[in-house]
């Protein structure tokens, strides 16, 4: 028998990101749900988030744009100068625990375990008994960059505690996937999802724009007659941005452009770097909102993305709704489900400057109607990982384990004894052992974070003495 009234499904969200948007009204418009979604922070609307990580008072895009379409809240945050840029102490918002408890929705989702609302949240819904659901884009290739102690500490966190008493995890994609499954998460918990949705409108707009291409490049200063290779994100350490640079260094073709979109700390650095080796082919375009962004991926020929560190990776999913090729590291999480080898980009060993300039002189090298293949390629891949019914599909996966509820946890001996003592207590001590212990990791990770703040200004201190 089916479902006689919708699912009420709760998504815990950091803020309000623009390729989320889509994501919340395509679930919000099948009538076997009813979704709210609550915001931790109000930084992806107010531009918060833009000004920390870019340096700019700009914001992805209007409110307009990005609350319509389905039921939300704001949660009031209660971390001192909170954000949820600040990993383990930057969202705490206590509200969480009263509309779990006076709402009861069927289903949580919630988007981290790395912050205290998220403790909370999963506090509250093992007393309440509601499943809850992760949906994250971490991937399996960033465990292999974490220090023994982390691992054994996530080990013994997540693999051990944590994700037993999950009840399903929406899987991003295959690097997802295979995170969750290194940590022994059974396959029957997995599900195929997405992180971001709603690519139809920028393939369509694609098309009109990619018919300026000429146009674009004169508008903004650049030859015609250059292979356009392009970076837009964030200019940072973690993204490889100096990599970047040194790389395009090495590639030897004349003809060729880098036009780099997009602000952050090593913005001056790359510009002297540039500067320096005299290579006026290097265009930095600075921060563009998502009214202008499609632009600089029309006049583009190849998209590259050279992350140290990148759980997915959006860019690269916009790039291929703009028939472009791509060139990422393997720390690029979509590269597994959006990058083919030779068919519509390239994959390089992370932090590889010589792999990269490789991987760039091979794609400028390549007769234009190659590109044009490899481009076609991209944007049947975008549009085979959009053509799927992610609602219809996430209803038919919660009906599979509604009478799961939190899993293996409850059929361990000792921890079913604490937890039906748990579940036991009236709801207000059962709030406050959460708020005590929420509070004690929380505390924790306050030290930690100053510990290893105040142990790099020592190391940077120690290098400045030294002969």
């Amino acid at each position: 028998m089916g479902n006689l009234h919708p699912y009420r499904i709760a998504i815990i969200a950091p803020t309000c990101f623009y390729y989320q948007a889509p994501l919340f009204r395509a679930l919000a418009a099948d009538n076997r749900m009813d979704l709210t979604v609550y915001f931790c922070t109000d930084e992806g609307i107010s531009g918060k988030d833009t000004k920390a990580a870019y340096g700019t008072d700009e914001s992805w895009a209007p409110k307009d744009d990005l609350m319509e379409g389905y039921r939300s809240k704001f949660l009031r945050n209660h971390a001192p100068w909170g954000s949820y840029l600040r990993s383990l102490v930057g969202l705490a918002n206590l509200g969480i625990w009263k509309e779990l408890r006076r709402n009861r929705p069927d289903a949580v989702v919630v988007m981290s375990w790395m912050n205290p609302t998220w403790w909370l949240t999963y506090l509250a819904c093992l007393k309440l008994e509601i499943p809850m659901l992760f949906m994250t884009d971490a991937n399996v290739h960033a465990e292999v960059l974490k220090s023994p102690w982390k691992s054994w500490l996530k080990r013994v966190a997540l693999g051990k505690l944590l994700f037993p008493a999950i009840s399903g995890f929406l899987c991003a994609g295959t690097s997802n996937r295979e995170l969750y499954a290194s940590y022994g998460v059974p396959d029957e918990k997995l599900f195929p999802f997405a992180y971001s949705w709603g690519y139809a409108s920028l393939i369509e707009d694609s098309k009109w724009l990619r018919s300026q291409k000429s146009a674009l490049r004169t508008e903004y200063g650049l030859p015609q007659d250059a292979v356009v290779l392009l970076y837009c994100g964030r200019l940072s350490a973690e993204k490889g941005s100096i990599e970047l640079i040194n790389a395009y260094k090495m590639v030897s073709q004349p003809e060729k452009a880098l036009v780099v979109v997009g602000d952050g700390k090593l913005r001056k650095p790359m510009q002297e770097l540039a500067d320096a080796q005299d290579l006026d082919s290097i265009y930095f375009m600075g921060f563009q909102n998502r009214d202008n962004i499609g632009k600089f991926y029309a006049l583009a020929d190849i998209l590259v993305l050279p992350s140290r560190e990148e759980t997915w990776g959006m860019v690269v999913n916009e790039g291929l709704c703009f028939s472009l090729p791509v060139i990422v590291s393997d720390q690029v999480g979509s590269g597994a489900d959006l990058v083919i080898p030779e068919e519509n980009g390239y994959v390089f060993p992370s932090n590889d400057v010589g792999a990269l300039a490789e991987g760039m002189s091979k794609m400028i090298e390549l007769p234009d109607e190659d590109r044009v293949k490899m481009g076609e390629r991209s944007q049947r891949l975008i549009t085979e990982w959009s053509n799927r019914d992610l609602s219809a599909a996430f209803v038919e996966y919660f009906g599979s384990i509604g009478l799961r509820k939190q899993g293996r946890f409850a059929r361990l001996s000792l921890r079913r004894l604490a937890l039906r003592v748990y579940r036991s207590l009236p709801d207000w001590i059962a709030l406050a052992v959460a708020l005590i212990f929420v509070g004690t990791i929380w505390t924790a990770g306050i030290i930690f974070l100053v510990f290893r703040l105040v142990l790099h200004r020592f190391q940077v201190t120690l290098k400045r003495f030294r002969p």
